[in-house]
């Protein structure tokens, strides 16, 4: 972006601090910016680590040094996006904070806040408390994965496939985990049985359920987000993923009341093999904490529905809830035939980038 000397008319940030192996905090500065002619760019802006303190205060210098190196102004901020942690998102002290005031002070608007939809997802999952099936797994696959020897007679046992590690960091391991186990859990009681280390809940079918049920939902959570992730993807599209997965959540609880397993394929397979109920009671609860979660960490981006909407849909739109400077300019795009094919048969930037400027600055 700046290597071409362009000069980017209004751009967004999106801020993720971790610490690495040598417990030193790094801070990653993403930007995403819209030149005077509506091409729309996104790279690192900055990288820098911190051996102090992490505060708010400490994260805003970095990033207000890697602002004015790249010659931007402040009140071309239009959303900024973090990671929620304390020292990004506190009211008074956190880098959203500081952030806000250093564009109001160079006369810009105060720029829309929001918690990283990838991240804010992956916490959503994460709130499952699935430690009763996930232990037993975990502690299963590490003995097996642990010792070379026993690796590799359980390799000549199950051929070419594995069972892959999980880690608590790289969450979407976990279903890869639970899916092979469930598959190879008849070869993996044998082995344990050899190995004299029986595990008894293969022979519960209570758990077996349970475990079968995880490996559903965690493959639908992991769909979920690899739909999030990728370039270019609009805040749009991916509000419009959270949405659809929330009333999926709804239609999942409604069919397994009645036992329907129709995007429950573990379930189905296991309800051919067993003789035991499948725990109803668990499943609804299960589907119903996941669905106030999602419905919590995302209240940022419902508070802003409307603006989505109106973004991604301006030919649906009322002009009575716009704002009076709206109103007008709406009025002339959805009254003209020729920008409506536009917006039919092209991208949503596309749409956006042929608008004329004199008329719809």
């Amino acid at each position: 972006m700046f290597d071409k000397n362009g000069h980017v008319e209004w751009f967004s940030l999106a801020l993720d601090e971790s610490t690495d192996v040598s417990d030193t905090a790094q801070v990653l500065i993403y930007i995403r910016g819209v030149d005077k002619s509506y091409e729309v760019h996104e790279e690192l802006l900055d990288m820098y680590s911190i051996h102090g303190t992490t505060t708010g205060r400490d994260i805003f210098k970095g990033v207000e040094m890697a602002i004015n190196q790249k010659n931007l102004r402040w009140k071309n901020l239009k959303c900024i996006t973090t990671d929620g942690g304390k020292n990004m998102s506190g009211k008074n002290k956190g880098v959203v904070a500081l952030v806000s005031k250093a564009v109001e002070n160079d006369g810009g608007s105060k720029p829309l806040v929001l918690h990283c939809i990838i991240h804010q997802q992956s916490l959503c999952g994460k709130c499952l408390d699935m430690s009763e099936v996930l232990k037993p797994v975990i502690s299963t696959v590490n003995f097996i994965r642990s010792f070379g020897l026993n690796h590799r007679q359980f390799i000549e046992e199950i051929g070419e496939n594995d069972l892959p590690y999980h880690t608590a960091v790289r969450w979407l391991s976990c279903g890869k985990v639970l899916q092979r186990f469930f598959e190879f859990r008849a070869v993996i009681e044998i082995f344990l049985n050899e190995k004299h280390r029986p595990l008894t809940e293969l022979q519960n079918n209570a758990w077996l359920w349970k475990l079968a049920f995880y490996v559903d939902l965690t493959k639908h959570v992991n769909e979920l987000n690899l739909r999030l992730q990728g370039e270019n993807q609009h805040l749009p599209v991916l509000y419009t993923n959270i949405k659809s997965f929330r009333k999926k959540l709804i239609l999942f609880q409604s069919q397994l009341r009645s036992k329907c397993f129709s995007h429950f394929k573990t379930c189905e397979i296991f309800s051919h093999t067993t003789e035991t109920e499948f725990p109803i009671d668990f499943a609804i609860e299960t589907l119903s904490a996941l669905k106030i979660n999602f419905d919590t960490r995302f209240s940022d981006f419902d508070a802003i529905a409307n603006q989505i909407k109106i973004f991604q849909n301006p030919f649906d739109t009322d002009i009575e809830i716009l704002t009076p400077e709206l109103q007008m300019e709406m009025i002339d795009l959805q009254c003209s035939d020729i920008i409506k094919n536009k917006y039919q048969n092209s991208s949503l930037l596309e749409f956006y980038k042929s608008l004329p400027l004199t008329q719809f600055a």
